[in-house]
């Protein structure tokens, strides 16, 4: 994508649209403003805030949120439980995700230098602004406002079958896997970049080696990604084999 910061009107004006699609209608443009300014912007234009303020109360309430929509919806599970759900569903990745398909980056005011690294594709700065929004809306609208918001976006996708499969940790998985039987090396590398159309994104390929011997190959759009991909390749073909039995 082609990246430029909007005017403060047109940011506004766009974000509005946006909320009415979800029947709610936003009033006041400083906090929204606020919630969508990095830093690095912030510095270059002498501004008095960025966004961290709003992402630090706002992580609050997503925290307490999806607690209470886990602690209604799981009566069975005990508190550790719980709190594994909860931390894979306010994970960075998970929030990047869905600030992805709700098309948000656009929003973003970066300055120079993080526009040039891309920063509106970058993980942390996602996942941050979807918090601050969330802080945006409460201190405008209220907290019902907000919890209705979570429901129809994070919790809506979370609640799609197979989410929490889609976010297993495979690299983990694999490792324990291994320390079950005798001691195995286990390294991922990376053996290919290829760039792509795709909001000139790279696809990055990694294997997973055991022992030094190639089993398992996974492609994503980060190298965690490609490897957590190539993890759950080398543990598909372990399940059909019981004894380690590894080819070139």
């Amino acid at each position: 994508m082609q990246f430029a910061n909007k005017q403060p009107q047109q940011l506004f004006h766009e974000l509005k649209n946006f909320f009415e699609r979800y029947h709610i209608f936003i009033k006041k443009q400083q906090y929204y403003l606020e919630a969508l300014t990095h830093n690095s912007y912030a510095n270059e234009h002498n501004l008095i805030y960025t966004y961290q303020r709003m992402e630090f109360f706002g992580d609050a309430i997503l925290a307490k949120e999806i607690s209470l929509y886990l602690f209604l919806s799981f009566p069975d599970k005990n508190e550790g439980e719980i709190t594994n759900l909860r931390s894979k569903i306010v994970r960075e990745g998970t929030l990047a995700e869905l600030v992805r398909r709700m098309n948000w980056a656009p929003f973003l005011l970066l300055g120079k230098g993080e526009i040039k690294t891309k920063g509106y594709q970058k993980n942390r700065i996602l996942a941050d602004i979807y918090e601050s929004i969330l802080a945006a809306l409460y201190l405008d609208l209220g907290e019902e406002t907000v919890r209705t918001f979570i429901k129809r976006t994070l919790i809506n996708m979370v609640s799609n079958p197979g989410f929490f499969d889609q976010i297993r940790d495979y690299k983990t998985e694999l490792q324990e896997f291994l320390q079950t039987g005798d001691t195995h090396t286990l390294e991922y590398k990376l053996v290919k970049e290829s760039p792509t159309s795709e909001n000139n994104r790279v696809l990055y390929t990694v294997i997973a080696e055991i022992c030094g011997i190639r089993y398992g190959e996974g492609c994503g759009y980060t190298h965690k990604e490609a490897e957590q991909l190539a993890a759950r390749n080398a543990l598909q073909k372990l399940a059909n084999k019981p004894e380690y039995h590894f080819y070139k």
